[in-house]
């Protein structure tokens, strides 16, 4: 059976994108998601804008009106890291790539 492959990339690359999503649950785990606003503390039922925690092993979220705050400013990923800083200390940020 012969693999599928994307069009090579605008300008002649022959660069492929990442197409393999798989799941490996030995060394992998789905993270909890948090039912509380990582800023208000408010309950939240749905949540559209999530940051991993991994110190904790949850899902940071952000309520509705945080998150359309925070969305249209650019400013949800510097948010969470604030958030981050302040539950863990400011070494915690070092663990993150971006």
């Amino acid at each position: 059976m012969e693999e599928e492959r994307m069009p090579p990339v605008a300008g002649g690359g022959e660069e492929e994108e990442m197409t393999d999503f798989s799941f490996d649950p030995g060394s992998q785990r789905e993270l909890d998601v948090e039912n509380k606003c990582c800023i208000t503390g408010e309950k939240v039922g749905n949540s559209f804008c999530r940051f991993p925690d991994y110190t904790t092993g949850t899902m940071m979220v952000m309520s509705k009106k945080e998150m359309i705050k925070h969305l249209r400013a650019a400013t949800s990923l510097q948010k969470f890291r604030e958030v981050l800083a302040k539950r863990h200390g400011k070494g915690v940020l070092d663990d993150y790539k971006s």
